[in-house]
């Protein structure tokens, strides 16, 4: 999040050898809460002003995607690979050494997407949570989402969000621009003007935050490839189709919305209302549920029902993969309150919370534990993202496997370059 989250994260660790936390208990507890008020409801108009897009311009999947890639990831430098958690140098909060979590896996961009300033790496998601094998079909697939900065780049125009479709066998991955169907006779689209903060990938759905209205849905069936030239163009041009200067656009098919949305750009948490930051699934659930979690700055609310932001999960239906409904809408199955302001990332697996903390220029912190009891402290990078749960086994045989996130940071908030932005793991098993 490349506004509030350029404020550095400060946080005091856990322990016995470390002072306690003047706020008391709750300050390190995540706590149940009434999630009755966040009950989303569907809305699939959008999918036959898709089908009919897929119908005039063809329509290809994920294989074809990756098969026709045109940037390549790479290995990555020292300043990169210095933003991951085992390289925790900060002196003016010290953590134990039992503290400090070693990342396993990692790549980076190519030259220009790695220190590109108009354009942020936010959302991530795989394979792993898209099917029971963990590939689609033959393919180990990871995909990130980023947003466009209008202001930034000096354009009049919102290119919105984009996705990086990265094959995690070759390394070689294309950016896809996500668009939303417009309702005319003449099949067109436009771009989204999203922060696109979290994603999760579910069977042939796409899954991606709206920070102030809820869940946007893309059939990851429905890759439309258009005309690349002409950047500044997007939609039906002159009888040609384009998509911003990228060959494929993603189209848009379901929404599930918030009953109270927040205002757009300008999302403030709200007892009754929330701000759809963070994106994961967890396959430990029956059935599985979509893992929402709330971004909120600092200070932590004075109200009890918001504190540092909320964690609200949806189930998902087993054979359609939407989000399951109870007498109409999406019930969530369960929400919290979590007492850490600045959380770019949530994920849960068997009981247990990650929430992975944001920073703009130093290492932040990842929290884990349960509900109603004291929360671990770990190392973290800095600029962490969104987390995605990378598990292994499948079915019955189901067992923890690595968390990734994705760092966004170039320059800092003064516009120094940092060069921090990096994909890495983490095994679970380095928090437990």
């Amino acid at each position: 999040m490349m506004t509030a989250a350029l404020v550095a994260a400060v946080a005091l660790p856990l322990g016995p050898a470390l002072p306690a936390h003047a706020e008391g208990l709750s300050d390190t507890q995540i706590t149940q809460r009434d999630g009755s008020a966040f009950a989303l409801t569907p809305d699939w108009s959008l999918k036959p002003y898709a089908d009919a897009l897929a119908n005039r311009i063809g329509a290809d999947g994920v294989a074809t995607v990756l098969s026709t890639a045109n940037r390549q990831t790479t290995s990555c430098n020292t300043s990169q690979l210095s933003a991951r958690p085992e390289n925790y140098d900060r002196t003016d909060i010290p953590l134990r050494p039992e503290q400090l979590i070693h990342s396993s896996d990692r790549f980076c961009w190519n030259a220009e997407d790695s220190t590109v300033l108009h354009w942020a790496p936010q959302g991530i998601t795989g394979s792993s949570d898209a099917d029971d094998d963990h590939l689609w079909g033959a393919n180990d697939v990871m995909v990130v989402s980023w947003h466009y900065m209008a202001s930034t780049a000096g354009t009049s125009y919102d290119k919105g969000a984009r996705i990086s479709m990265v094959d995690r066998v070759t390394g070689k991955y294309r950016q896809v621009l996500l668009v939303e169907p417009t309702k005319t006779s003449t099949p067109n689209y436009k771009a989204i003007p999203i922060h696109a903060g979290g994603i999760a990938w579910a069977g042939n759905y796409l899954y991606v935050t709206d920070t102030e209205d809820g869940l946007r849905v893309f059939d990851m069936t429905k890759f439309l490839w258009v005309d690349a030239a002409n950047g500044d163009q997007v939609g039906l041009v002159n009888g040609v189709y384009k998509g911003h200067g990228y060959s494929y656009v993603l189209p848009q098919v379901g929404f599930y919305r918030q009953p109270k949305p927040q205002a757009f750009l300008a999302c403030s948490p709200k007892a009754d209302s929330l701000c759809f930051s963070s994106l994961t699934l967890d396959r430990s659930t029956s059935p599985d549920t979509l893992v929402v979690g709330e971004y909120r700055p600092s200070p932590a609310s004075a109200d009890p029902s918001i504190v540092g932001g909320r964690v609200v999960r949806y189930p998902v239906d087993g054979s359609t993969r939407q989000l399951a409904l109870t007498n109409g809408r999406s019930v969530p199955t369960d929400a919290v309150t979590i007492p850490k302001t600045n959380v770019q990332g949530a994920q849960t697996w068997n009981g247990s919370y990650y929430l992975g903390r944001s920073s703009a220029e130093k290492h932040s912190f990842m929290y884990s534990g349960p509900r109603d009891a004291a929360m671990s402290t770990w190392s973290w990078t800095i600029g962490g993202e969104d987390l995605y749960h990378e598990h292994s086994g499948e079915g019955s045989t189901i067992s923890a496997g690595k968390i990734w996130t994705t760092t966004e940071h170039y320059v800092d908030g003064s516009g120094n370059v940092i060069d921090k932005r990096i994909v890495f793991a983490v095994p679970l098993t380095e928090m437990s």
